[in-house]
């Protein structure tokens, strides 16, 4: 009996693995002051800004939009980019949960 527990400890030793994936890797986000967002198209394009507290319209840099381009200035309480993933996530006000959203598609500047 012991023989054969000894085998199968052998067995499922030699199955596992330890390996790790090389493609896995650990995105954060970091805090910053503002995200602007640029989506041009045939109807003059549209731009958002998420401005923190401390940061004003005239600080923010926008990617170029034509003269029709709306412009959507949001103000939050704090802001976050993970360039890792594409996202952003903002809140309202500081006792809010998160709200996430994506950059894709958008030309995108933060600071």
């Amino acid at each position: 009996m012991k023989k054969i527990i000894l085998l199968l400890t052998l067995i499922t030793i030699s199955c596992s693995s330890d390996e790790t994936s090389d493609y896995t890797q650990a995105f954060s986000y970091e805090k910053v002051n503002y995200i602007t967002l640029t989506n041009e198209n045939t109807g003059g394009g549209s731009q958002k800004a998420y401005l923190s507290s401390n940061t004003s319209e005239s600080q923010a840099e926008f990617c170029y939009c034509d003269d029709n381009c709306s412009r959507e200035i949001i103000e939050v309480a704090t802001i976050e980019i993970n360039e890792g993933t594409n996202e952003f996530r903002y809140k309202i006000k500081l006792s809010d949960n998160f709200i996430t959203e994506t950059t894709n598609n958008w030309c995108t500047r933060f600071k």
